[in-house]
């Protein structure tokens, strides 16, 4: 059985994967000891993402096995990166239409199991209205829903994956 980081990183150009997650000055720091990973970046013109589709920065996929545990942790995790005004349905618009790439491109395999973890990266403290509309609303990827976890700049991409 293939994992699901061998199986995206098969699917995606060499191109269209990234070492660092990073847009328009809002970084997001993807290292994680130990985990086997792939960032891919959906602005890449080799993935023939329609420009009409709205999608979000980056999709993360991880997998770490714990010690002691027999089985293998693992995360998909769209990422969408604001540095400064943005509107809360615009980005879940966003991170649900790179959900919808994964599924559509078929980029996991039907064995993997996986914690769905759609994430927004922001700059500015958000206003109470912002952060209820983010809550308000999931985003959905092979059968799960999941609320928006939240991540300042140049936070850990690890500190809302443990949460998981």
């Amino acid at each position: 059985m293939k994992g699901l980081v061998a199986a995206v990183s098969d699917a995606v150009p060499d191109g269209c994967r990234s070492k660092s997650c990073s847009k328009e000055g809002c970084t997001l720091s993807v290292g994680i000891a130990k985990m086997k990973r792939v960032l891919v970046d959906l602005d890449c013109e080799e993935l023939h993402i329609p420009r009409s589709r709205k999608r979000c920065d980056y999709v993360f996929v991880g997998e770490k096995r714990t010690v002691g545990e027999k089985r293998t942790k693992a995360w998909v995790a769209p990422i969408e990166l604001k540095s400064g005004r943005f509107y809360a349905a615009k980005v879940i618009d966003q991170l649900q239409g790179g959900a919808e790439t994964v599924e559509e491109k078929k980029w996991l395999p039907d064995d993997g199991a996986f914690q769905f973890v759609p994430v927004l990266a922001h700059g500015r403290d958000l206003r109470i209205k912002q952060r209820n509309e983010l809550r308000s609303h999931t985003v959905h990827l092979c059968g799960q829903t999941r609320r928006v976890a939240l991540v300042r700049c140049g936070g850990r991409l690890k500190d809302v994956l443990d949460d998981r």
